[in-house]
């Protein structure tokens, strides 16, 4: 136990008091929220329709607008938000500006799901460090071409043989310094009699967390106070136990607000994760409300049949909703790219239509970046305004964030609609 007012004592309750108080803020506002010109794209980029920016469908949104409309009012809601596509979701530049943003106005229920992008050989977002003592083997369901494949709720997952291995998360922003603090940790591990168990746990803190809820897929801790990182360490308990794969985690700080999960393959496409046979298992473990597919740009790359694409959506789509059946799905259309980093992709533009038409016929709500933000040849725009890296596929640190803030304002535009009926 420690002394009354030691320095790490008044450290933790402070940041208790922090949260807290970051909790308040999501209570007790005006019901609409007030799009600020922070919020909005500059009137530099002419080609971008911003007027036009607005979810196709929003109804179908209502559920998941009532939530917030609750949060923001009331109090005690958590809204779950899974956003997964390809390499334009991996970075965390495009929905981190949007989760920031949800947080900011609906309150903060934690950072979501995490992966050690670095130690599979890969990209990935920065606001968090990771750290080991041994060697992993990592991959992505994008690079196993196999008709089905043992990925799950990250589209990551590493393993090691290493009985003592330990893997250690520090929600620390590389860019501002800035550490944000959680209480539950959700690791995503198939427990089978060859995986090593867990032990989860704060050395700065001195915590061990202690382990509530479990399933075949995925295992729950809570810590007693709030932490800034976490070390998942692997116990043999019998000489069966011979490996640890881990799929990622998600933290939370068991508040209510806002959980933006961001999930990202590089090249990644619809069937790449309808393939992987423990994606919506775990996925729905994070109880989503909201599920926001983001992909295109991969298919257009390879000029995909039509019919095959659509055929990748509704198997996606229809695995989602069987794990997860009131959840709301939103599809989103992408943004132009060049065709391998070369001239005008001819194929954008069909692919999508594709994803319109399919979000049509379901009846999901639909994002359509591809047709606001300049439509077919804009990329030629988005890169003479620096927003496009050398690649001339991807985009750069503000491109991505000048898209999160144009996703910001629909499902803003979207949910104030529907606070406005409610009069």
């Amino acid at each position: 136990m420690y002394p009354p007012f030691s320095p790490l004592r008044l450290w933790i309750c402070a940041s208790f008091s922090l949260l807290f108080i970051g909790q308040c803020q999501s209570q007790f506002r005006p019901p609409q929220v007030q799009i600020t010109d922070s919020d909005t794209v500059g009137a530099g980029y002419a080609f971008i329709r911003q007027n036009d920016n607005e979810i196709e469908n929003r109804a179908y949104l209502e559920p998941v607008f009532d939530k917030l409309f609750i949060q923001r009012t009331q109090g005690g809601k958590k809204i779950s938000i899974v956003h997964i596509g390809d390499s334009h979701i991996l970075g965390n530049f495009l929905t981190r500006e949007v989760r920031d943003r949800m947080q900011r106005e609906f309150g903060d229920a934690g950072r979501g799901l995490l992966f050690p992008y670095k130690l599979a050989q890969s990209n990935g977002a920065k606001d968090f460090l990771a750290e080991t003592n041994c060697k992993w083997i990592g991959a992505s369901c994008q690079r196993d071409l196999s008709p089905a494949t043992n990925f799950g709720a990250a589209g990551f997952k590493l393993s090691t043989t290493n009985p003592r291995a330990e893997l250690t998360f520090r929600m620390r922003d590389t860019a501002t310094s800035e550490s944000r603090f959680f209480t539950k940790v959700t690791v995503f591990q198939r427990k089978t009699a060859l995986e090593y168990d867990l032990e989860v746990r704060d050395e700065t803190s001195n915590q061990v967390a202690q382990l509530f809820i479990e399933d075949d897929y995925a295992r729950s801790f809570y810590f007693d106070r709030p932490v800034g990182s976490v070390t998942i360490a692997a116990k043999k308990n019998t000489a069966q136990e011979r490996t640890l794969t881990i799929d990622g985690i998600s933290i939370e700080n068991e508040l209510s607000g806002v959980l933006y999960h961001s999930i990202g393959v590089n090249g990644g496409k619809y069937m790449d994760f309808a393939r992987a046979k423990y994606f919506t298992q775990q996925v729905a473990d994070l109880e989503p409300d909201l599920v926001i597919l983001s992909f295109g740009t991969n298919e257009s790359q390879g000029n995909t049949d039509p019919n095959y694409m659509r055929h990748t959506m509704d198997l996606l789509t229809k695995q989602i909703l069987e794990r997860n059946p009131s959840c709301r799905i939103m599809l989103t259309t992408p943004a132009d790219s060049y065709l391998r980093g070369k001239g005008l992709n001819p194929h954008m533009a069909e692919t999508s239509e594709m994803i319109r038409q399919f979000a049509r016929e379901k009846g999901f709500a639909l994002w359509d970046l591809f047709n606001f933000s300049g439509g077919e040849n804009s990329s030629v725009l988005w890169k003479s305004n620096n927003l496009m890296t050398s690649d001339s596929v991807h985009y750069t640190k503000q491109g991505y964030a000048l898209q999160g803030k144009l996703l910001y304002q629909s499902l803003m535009k979207g949910y104030n609609g529907f606070v406005e009926g409610k009069r």
